[in-house]
């Protein structure tokens, strides 16, 4: 038993698989299984946030699914592109 105020470190798993990404949040909404899509978008990068909006305004009903949690794609998850130095200093 440790004394008042002693944190215990806290253990991080590394992702190494696919499936582990995979958790449901919600049941319900965009995240239910009995949906009724005309399209199913995959990637919230530009193309995929650009390919919502023009299918949407052409009258589909549209899901847009990305495996983070919010808009951005590559740049999101990548700071610098592969190729693009990095700023020094």
């Amino acid at each position: 038993m440790g004394s008042v105020g002693e944190t215990k470190p806290v253990e991080r798993i590394i992702k190494t698989d696919l499936h582990q990404y995979g958790k449901r949040r919600r049941t319900d909404g965009p995240y239910a299984d009995n949906l009724d899509l005309d399209v199913l978008v995959i990637g919230a990068g530009f193309g995929g946030a650009y390919s919502l909006h023009q299918l949407r305004k052409q009258g589909f009903n549209t899901v847009l699914y990305d495996a983070g949690t919010s808009f951005g794609g590559t740049w999101r998850w990548v700071s610098c592109p592969r190729g693009v130095p990095r700023p020094a200093g």
